[in-house]
């Protein structure tokens, strides 16, 4: 009798593979899998893969940038997926959202982004689009009348439909404030749930004072 075991198979063993960007190279293994996603990735931003990683490794201060690399492509996937079963009224809402003048998020239920349009980047500013995959949470702060966590809970059990929120992104040197609307999506099968959040009447950013020092003595 055959043993069955965990093993990956060999054709997806990690492969090293050396991308460069901005004269700095990085070597990076990682299973074919994930190299696909990447180069799909890429292209679907119109960017070399070695700009695309690039990028990503500028921006990234965490111990393992390949397990990083991995949680993107797991993201993409599940974003598909949310492409693939989000069709309330047969209407795509990742779509929705993207063609949307307004700020606008898709979230899954753990309130990782799996989709945001370019309103919302243009909102949080120059140099600070999230990841697709970031925690909602370490890209704005949310604050709702109750604690998120109660609201989002309460939002997956069905108890709440909607919340409103204030919602503020802080920056090196500006602080830039809205108001925010989290809306539950109707549920297409018993473990899926999915959530969509809007900005409206963003105010004009706000520059974040220096602290004053104490007073200089007069001459």
């Amino acid at each position: 009798m055959a043993k069955t075991g965990t093993a990956e198979p060999v054709w997806q063993a990690p492969q090293p593979r050396i991308v460069q960007y901005r004269n700095r190279r990085y070597s990076i293994r990682l299973e074919p899998v994930f190299w696909r996603t990447l180069e799909f990735l890429a292209e679907r931003h119109g960017v070399r893969l070695g700009r695309f990683v690039g990028q990503m490794a500028e921006d990234y201060a965490g111990p393992n940038f390949a397990s990083h690399l991995r949680v993107v492509c797991m993201m993409e996937t599940e974003r598909a997926r949310a492409e693939a079963s989000l069709r309330p009224s047969r209407v795509n809402v990742v779509d929705l959202v993207l063609s949307c003048p307004s700020p606008g998020l898709v979230l899954s239920r753990y309130r990782t982004i799996l989709a945001f349009n370019p309103s919302f980047a243009r909102w949080l500013g120059p140099g600070n689009e999230p990841a697709t995959g970031a925690d909602l949470t370490s890209v704005i702060q949310v604050r709702p009348r109750r604690p998120l966590n109660e609201v989002w809970l309460d939002m997956i059990a069905g108890k709440v439909p909607a919340a409103d929120a204030n919602v503020l992104h802080v920056a090196p040197g500006r602080a830039t404030a809205a108001s925010g609307r989290l809306i539950a999506l109707p549920p297409q099968q018993d473990d899926e749930f999915y959530a969509v959040m809007w900005l409206s009447a963003p105010r004009r950013p706000a520059t974040v004072a220096p602290i004053a020092g104490p007073p200089r003595p007069a001459p």
